[in-house]
């Protein structure tokens, strides 16, 4: 399965404080795993500290979490992700949590927007971002068909 997500993000160890009363890990850190996980895909679509200082960023605008298999204290958990789409302002990718046994503990999709940080509106990404992204997809794509259902999309 993690093949098909290409960029590996960071490993985290679940702790006891990360437990909720059923003493397995919390919803809330599926997402902190998904977001503090990402930051080297962030880098690799292309958007690097120079690119947000140059005024751009990306802003999420909807994510879905589904919740496969439960993660306990002293298991780990790693994120990977992949392209799934883009357009001119839009990106869509999806991302894993895998356990150290190869097993998928939980699923995400994000659609983030493009923006100008000058105005604080979507805007059209230039066009060696998007050559950039096109590329990554290309490849991300070549890695076969994701084995689940996608409920967000852009056009």
């Amino acid at each position: 399965m993690i093949e098909k997500f290409p960029s590996k993000g960071t490993s985290v160890l679940v702790t006891k404080d990360m437990c909720d009363l059923n003493n397995h890990m919390n919803v809330v850190y599926y997402q902190h795993i998904f977001e503090d996980g990402c930051h080297n895909f962030y880098q690799e679509m292309g958007f690097s500290n120079d690119y947000f200082n140059d005024g751009f960023s990306s802003f999420t605008l909807e994510s879905n979490i589904r919740y496969l298999k439960e993660l306990l204290e002293g298991e780990k958990g790693t994120p990977y992700f992949r392209l799934i789409k883009i357009n001119p302002k839009l990106i869509h990718y999806a991302g894993i949590i895998v356990d150290e046994a190869g097993n998928v503990s939980s699923f995400s999709e994000h659609v983030l927007a493009h923006v100008d940080m000058n105005i604080r509106k979507t805007s059209e990404m230039p066009d060696d971002l998007v050559a950039s992204l096109n590329s990554m997809l290309e490849e991300h794509n070549s890695t076969g068909p994701i084995d689940f259902e996608l409920r967000l999309s852009i056009k």
